[in-house]
């Protein structure tokens, strides 16, 4: 996902971000089909590390990335679309919340993952890559076309990292 398009400084970021959470999404699939009983032992870690990763990434996005695409191309369809995706981002994080309840309630009770809830992650994770992908096909590439988006990045960025 890294190459995918030639973004530059902290849209960059963005994209190796976006490689974090395909390594996740890799880790999980790839013990789910060995059946790796270590792994899943340990989910509840990986989900906490997981949500700790994804959070930052999304406050980048919402702090950096969004404002940005809106402020350099304020096109209504543009705006929709950032809209769109921080909704996601509201979504996928009450999903993941509620993973992470549930995951730390089997480690109180000493259950078993079940079926059910393995199916909710694998449909989390397929949410997760949908958006990630949305934003590496519509949003980075509208950011990457106006300099001014490009310009604000880079200004956001520096903000935030003050603060």
């Amino acid at each position: 996902m890294e190459n995918v398009y030639n973004i530059d400084n902290q849209v960059a970021k963005i994209a190796k971000e976006h490689k974090i959470i395909t390594d996740y999404v890799v880790k999980f699939n790839n013990s789910l089909k060995n059946r790796d009983k270590d792994f899943f032992k340990g989910i509840a870690a990986f989900f906490d590390f997981l949500a700790k990763d994804l959070r930052g990434h999304f406050l980048f996005e919402e702090m950096v990335i969004f404002p940005a695409a809106i402020a350099g191309e304020p096109a209504y369809e543009n705006i929709l679309m950032v809209m769109s995706l921080q909704k996601e981002h509201g979504i996928l994080e009450e999903n993941l919340n509620t993973l992470i309840a549930e995951l730390n309630d089997l480690k109180v009770t000493r259950q078993k993952l079940s079926t059910e809830l393995i199916n909710q992650i694998k449909t989390f994770f397929d949410a997760l890559k949908t958006h990630a992908k949305r934003e590496m096909t519509d949003l980075f590439p509208m950011v990457d076309a106006k300099p001014e988006s490009k310009a604000l990045v880079e200004k956001y960025a520096t903000e935030m990292n003050r603060g």
